[in-house]
């Protein structure tokens, strides 16, 4: 059996020997006393996006009930819920994706029925703001800033372009009436909040931002809401959108430092005295490359693909994925690491027809299976979620810090080398063109 899809499927092992009480829900990690998760990002719906991977690569014939029965639990636990966030991470849009890729895959109606519920959710905690709407709620990542307060949250990530992209999606698979609506809404929300700058456009991570954080990137800064605006213009040909996403590209570049030869990277954020350049999805090419391949696409301009190999260009430069830097800690999930590095290498593959991206996508994994711990459990991957906290290791089972999200990528390696690549992609990703 092939390497990568073998340890993929160790890893579903790994996370089915996570499971609590013989139920479908897993512990975040294989601590004995973790608690579970529900959410997109740590927890039951991303191991539902493996499942139905799986499921339709046909490599386990019991992944699709057991997504179907994770499905029930999440039903279950969101009708307990009177509110959750705009963030597609942890809120009412992750769940809305989840629970409509499983009703795809199922059948079932009664999923797509709460996907739906889901984004009503979702419009009746929404506040109109300007000519459009927004949402004002408890400030993210107060836990590790230790400041609170309300603000609007306007990045990708956590905020409103990440739920407008989820919106974006509901609308093509017809799943709600209002999604395009209420994506509109959302887009000239932020066309009002933007920052104008000589170099192009930007915003902010959120309203009144109590802490300095000038990211131009991707999670949480002005190339995922350009990201976003560039699949409004796709849906609606306004083209006021398509000029916004060119703008915050050319913003996001003009950020941008010689790496190598050839190659460029962009700072994490801009007040850092020595800048920090991450390298996976979260603030690197394998985020901010997706705005520029999409902009390619759509315009046929060739400066947006030469941006995209620049970025890859400066990545190895660095001697990723094998070398780790400042910015490519040991972390080997989706958010962070190589498994977000690999998919996009092999997004690059199949935009360019170019072998060398798809060699990258492998030596990512070479990397990612060299770095695991194979056990009576399962193959299992021990790494730092926090840059600064590189000494804080753990398990986890989830999509984006954990063993669901680096199966997917070995999945996606796996059936694309065989000719019939597997992939679910998220809102926030392109679709591969062959």
């Amino acid at each position: 059996m092939n390497t990568h899809l073998s340890s993929a499927l160790e890893a579903a092992r790994f996370i089915r020997a996570q499971k609590i009480d013989g139920r479908a829900k897993w512990r975040r990690n294989d601590a004995p006393d973790a608690g579970s998760d529900y959410s997109l990002y740590h927890g039951s719906c991303g191991i539902i996006l493996l499942l139905l991977e799986l499921h339709a690569a046909g490599q386990d014939a019991d992944a699709l009930a057991e997504a179907v029965a994770a499905g029930e639990e999440v039903q279950t636990y969101l009708q307990r819920k009177d509110w959750l966030s705009v963030s597609p991470s942890t809120g009412w849009p992750g769940y809305a994706f989840a629970l409509n890729e499983l009703a795809r895959a199922s059948g079932r109606d009664d999923f797509r029925a709460t996907a739906a519920m889901c984004l009503d959710r979702l419009h009746s905690q929404a506040t109109k703001l300007g000519a459009g709407i927004g949402w004002i709620e408890p400030m993210p990542f107060s836990e590790i800033t230790g400041l609170k307060g309300d603000r609007e949250i306007y990045d990708q990530s956590v905020g409103a372009a990440g739920a407008g992209l989820i919106l974006l999606y509901a609308h093509e698979q017809a799943l709600h009436p209002s999604a395009l609506d209420h994506a509109i809404a959302v887009g000239e929300r932020l066309l009002e909040v933007s920052e104008t700058d000589p170099d192009g456009l930007r915003w902010r991570m959120m309203s009144d931002m109590p802490f300095e954080f000038t990211a131009p990137n991707f999670a949480h800064g002005g190339a995922g809401v350009g990201y976003f605006l560039l699949q409004l213009h796709r849906a609606t040909g306004e083209a006021r959108y398509l000029d916004a996403a060119r703008e915050a590209a050319r913003y996001t570049m003009s950020r941008a430092t010689a790496a190598g030869p050839s190659g460029r990277l962009i700072c994490h954020t801009e007040e850092a005295r020595k800048p920090i350049f991450y390298l996976g999805a979260c603030h690197g090419p394998a985020g901010t490359g997706r705005l520029l391949l999409e902009l390619h696409d759509v315009t046929g301009e060739s400066q947006w693909l030469d941006a995209a190999r620049s970025l890859v260009d400066g990545l190895i430069s660095t001697g990723a994925p094998e070398t780790r830097s400042k910015g490519f800690w040991n972390n080997h999930g989706q958010c962070c690491g190589d498994a977000g590095v690999g998919d996009f290498a092999l997004l690059m593959a199949a935009r360019t027809g170019e072998a060398a991206y798809r060699d990258l996508a492998a030596r990512c994994a070479d990397v990612i299976v060299a770095n695991s711990e194979l056990k009576d459990a399962g193959r299992h991957w021990r790494h730092a979620e926090h840059r600064d906290r590189p000494e804080f290791l753990q398990a986890q089972t989830g999509y984006m810090q954990g063993a669901a999200g680096i199966a997917s990528f070995l999945l996606h390696l796996a059936t694309t080398d065989a000719g019939t690549p597997v992939k679910i992609a998220m809102p926030d990703w392109p679709r591969a063109k062959v």
